[in-house]
């Protein structure tokens, strides 16, 4: 699964990297962020005609059918959508037909089992740039009242490289395939789902990232692990 990510551009970067024409300045929300967990707004991109444009979203798909006695109260974490199961789950279905998003990040968090009890945050990085996650999104109207737009990463069984630290990775995309992804017909999208085949960085990093609470650059900073 991906559970944190890491989101550390400018919003120069990101106008620049992925193309974006609107909006015409940076949302009020819109910040660095070295150890996103969900539930925060994070930035998520989408078609706008015949441009990409930038919208703060939650982290944890809410399904435009969910009932507002029902808000807050889903049986199952919706952060991730499964790529064998996004086709067909009641949550993700419409969204993987109509509403496909990129994700902007510069890399994401997993934890490797180290003894009984004990696990080591790892940071991955994918060296190609621009890189973007796969996402869906949809918005939640309640009863009227405001409405909530959130997404979910497209998870991906992991590359060879990324399998001894976790079984599941984030759908990684490069540039060539942003449009694809966000415009193209079901058909076209379904097979780009798999585990990324181009280069990452790994480093071990503090167990500091742990805490929601924490948010801060050394996060991510290359530790040395005691042997």
């Amino acid at each position: 699964m991906c559970g944190r990510y890491t989101y550390k551009l400018t919003w120069a970067e990101i106008v620049s990297l992925y193309r974006l024409t609107l909006p015409d300045e940076p949302p009020e929300r819109l910040r660095p962020s070295y150890n996103v967990a969900p539930t925060q707004v994070m930035p998520i991109i989408r078609p706008a005609g015949n441009g990409r444009e930038l919208v703060m979203a939650a982290w944890g798909l809410v399904p435009f059918w969910l009932k507002p006695d029902q808000l807050g109260k889903q049986p199952y974490a919706t952060i991730n959508a499964r790529s064998d199961r996004i086709q067909t789950a009641p949550t993700y279905r419409e969204p993987f037909k109509k509403r496909r998003c990129l994700v902007p990040a510069t890399g994401w968090y997993e934890w490797q089992k180290t003894g009984p009890k004990t696990k080591q945050p790892w940071h991955f990085q994918p060296v190609a740039r621009p890189f973007a996650f796969a996402g869906v999104w949809d918005t939640w109207n309640g009863d009227g009242g405001k409405s909530v737009t959130s997404f979910s990463i497209v998870t991906t069984p992991a590359a060879p490289v990324t399998a001894p630290y976790h079984d599941r990775m984030p759908l990684v995309l490069e540039e060539g395939q942003f449009e694809d992804w966000m415009r193209g017909p079901p058909e076209l999208a379904a097979p780009m789902m798999q585990p990324y085949a181009g280069a990452i960085e790994m480093w071990p990093v503090s167990s500091a990232v742990g805490q929601v609470r924490n948010n801060r650059p050394d996060l991510v900073e290359p530790i040395v692990l005691q042997t």
